[in-house]
């Protein structure tokens, strides 16, 4: 528990540091010199004491081999590792050609390669967001903020994988929506999907929504990329991606402790599970029944949300929509792996940038701040016994779920609350000259809230 003392303690000084920097409305130099130090501290002691022990554990025993199996040795690049479908290559054939050109380096020469692209991918992410959201200083820096303290994209780095490049390409569609560029925007999101499965539920959004260009721009390119790697790798190396991937997990779950998901919380709570085994194991007839019911109830008032108007401001709607879907496609996933909560980073971004119609004060800031204290934390574990029957301690252990619940049912809130105000509003028009209105709850002001630095 102390490094979960040490990481509050840090992050609580960034900020006031921050606010010290931005006090006046721009950039004091000594502050800004000391907010960099911290954050580089930061990031330095989460690197540290972040799983995995072994670095680059993803990228070692899976991406790194599947570069050269899927030209050389094409029917043993599913072959599993510590018996356990979770291990190795776990991704559609075609993306491994991806890490070929890795394949054809040292394994050390290719980690390198692996965190350089890794850096360009978090620096375009960051210019893509600024690009989105207010354009000032303190804006940006509190976004670099909300980026060094998040652990799990420490562990995503880690462990070499793949999620914080689907990050970019989430970030990439939001931007395409914003400038109504809907099929590009749709090809972004799939790309994602192809990485990271559990994103294909914003294709169902996108149906729903009937946003007819993105929803022929994800299903154009879902559709190539699958021709594609069936063409090259064969039907039955899709099978064997079936076989050994997906369908050992229909009918069973895995209770580790990074297996950040309903499912996985309700695992967690029954007897005699093991936090650090990777195998799965049988689902209970009632946590299958609960987790199911869960997942009815997060998609069924989401569904009724979406129906709503959106009111005044329908780009700011759209990204609170996406918000929902993106915790929605984490959440009632049966395996969502810690690092993937790293993806959560964008509707935070877009809330400190002031591109979600949610408040800026009062129980809203605090609503987010919790949903960020809860989802930041390194991903850290201190050993096989440290929450074995200790049901509060085996539930503190999920705190990144529940902040992706928490932050769920704020844009929840916040997506009924538009579509309040918007029919209020027109009551109004019909009526006569509108009353002056308070500022206090979202999308109450035509205008977009601005926060000041």
């Amino acid at each position: 528990m102390h490094q979960y003392a040490i990481f509050y303690g840090a992050a609580a000084l960034a900020v006031v540091v921050w606010c010290f920097t931005f006090r006046y409305g721009s950039a004091r130099a000594p502050f800004l010199a000391i907010l960099g130090v911290i954050l580089s501290g930061l990031v330095f002691w989460t690197w540290q004491v972040s799983e995995p022990s072994v670095l680059f554990s993803d990228f070692n025993v899976a991406y790194y081999p599947a570069g050269r199996a899927i030209l050389e040795d094409l029917p043993h690049l599913f072959v599993r590792c510590w018996d356990t479908p979770v291990c190795g290559f776990v991704n559609i054939p075609i993306v491994a050609f991806f890490f070929t050109p890795f394949s054809f380096l040292t394994l050390r020469h290719a980690q390198w390669l692996l965190m350089g692209l890794s850096a360009v991918s978090l620096v375009m992410s960051l210019a893509l967001l600024w690009s989105l959201t207010d354009r000032t200083w303190s804006g940006r820096w509190a976004m670099l903020l909300l980026f060094a303290m998040n652990g799990p994209l420490v562990y995503s780095l880690k462990e070499g994988n793949l999620t914080h490049f689907a990050l970019l390409l989430l970030i990439a569609g939001v931007v395409c929506l914003d400038k109504t560029w809907d099929r590009s925007a749709g090809s972004c999101f799939a790309l994602a999907a192809i990485i990271k499965l559990p994103l294909l539920l914003f294709a169902v959004y996108f149906f729903g929504k009937r946003r007819w260009a993105a929803v022929f721009g994800y299903g154009l390119t879902l559709l190539t990329v699958t021709g594609l790697s069936i063409w090259y790798a064969g039907w039955a190396s899709h099978v064997a991606w079936y076989r050994e991937v997906i369908l050992p997990l229909s009918d069973k779950g895995i209770a580790a402790f990074n297996v950040q998901s309903v499912q996985g919380l309700l695992l967690r709570l029954q007897d005699g599970v093991r936090l650090y085994d990777w195998k799965p194991v049988p689902v209970p007839g009632d946590v299958g029944v609960a987790g199911q019911a869960c997942a009815a109830l997060f998609v069924g008032l989401s569904a009724l949300l979406f129906l709503r108007s959106p009111g005044l401001q329908v780009r700011e709607t759209t990204n609170l929509e996406l918000s929902m879907v993106l915790c929605l496609s984490l959440i009632i996933s049966p395996i969502s792996w810690t690092h993937y909560y790293l993806l959560l980073l964008l509707p935070l971004s877009l809330y400190v940038g002031n591109r979600l119609p949610v408040a800026n004060h009062g129980g809203w800031a605090v609503g987010m701040t919790l949903c960020l204290l809860l989802i930041s934390p390194p991903v850290t574990f201190s050993g096989p016994d440290q929450a074995a029957g200790d049901q509060i301690a085996t539930l503190f252990l999920s705190h990144y779920v529940i902040g992706a619940i928490l932050l769920w049912g704020l844009c929840g809130y916040a997506r009924w609350s538009v579509a309040n105000v918007s029919r209020l509003r027109l009551v109004a028009a019909r009526s006569g000259p509108p009353a002056p209105v308070r500022a206090d709850r979202p999308h109450e002001s035509d205008e977009p809230q601005t926060r000041s630095a």
